[in-house]
């Protein structure tokens, strides 16, 4: 009897109590508790921690185009009579300012509309001209004004092999800036 006592109080640390000298004898220990309540909680951490990430990766992607649109605005207002290909400045600036984007899922419009002249659209990342006064780098003129829209598919919101927006996922994104 004094060995098991001896042996508590190694464990505990402290007097014995009737309660712990009971739980010893029945043999009820607090050993493998610690353990079990992580094997319990890990998985949810672990499921909170894998969603915050693939969120973060989706608003990186939000957050890059938005940049690469806004700079590619800024880059083709000050451009007027400097391009002959202003949908391939705008394609270049665009994929420059976001570097993570998989430049084969964006897709662009160019809208020029000179002063007191016609809107035109040009889709794609080209709209060569000949030189600096005729097709679309003709309308790229001072005092018009510039839209540019820029659509980025197959963004990333897969979750544990479960996509999130089974529909598919696209980030569309605009800008208006006046030619300088």
């Amino acid at each position: 009897m004094k060995s098991k006592i001896a042996s508590l109080n190694a464990i505990t640390s402290k007097t014995p109590s009737f309660r712990n000298l009971i739980r010893f004898r029945l043999g009820l220990r607090d050993e493998g508790q610690a353990l079990a309540e992580t094997a319990l909680v890990f998985p949810v951490i672990l499921i909170l921690i894998t969603g915050i990430l693939i969120f973060g990766i989706f608003i990186m992607q939000m957050m890059s185009l938005t940049e690469g649109v806004s700079n590619a605005g800024r880059v083709l207002s000050v451009s007027a009579g400097q391009t002959t290909d202003p949908c391939a400045l705008t394609a270049t600036s665009l994929q420059s300012a976001a570097p993570l984007l998989v430049k084969a899922n964006l897709s662009y419009s160019i809208t020029l509309t000179p002063p007191g002249g016609s809107a035109t659209t040009y889709n794609g990342a080209s709209c060569s001209s000949a030189d600096t006064t005729t097709g679309a780098a003709g309308k790229l003129l001072s005092g018009g004004v510039v839209s540019i829209t820029a659509s980025y598919s197959q963004c990333s919101l897969a979750f544990y092999g479960n996509n999130l927006m089974p529909g598919g996922c696209s980030i569309s994104r605009t800008i208006t800036e006046a030619v300088q």
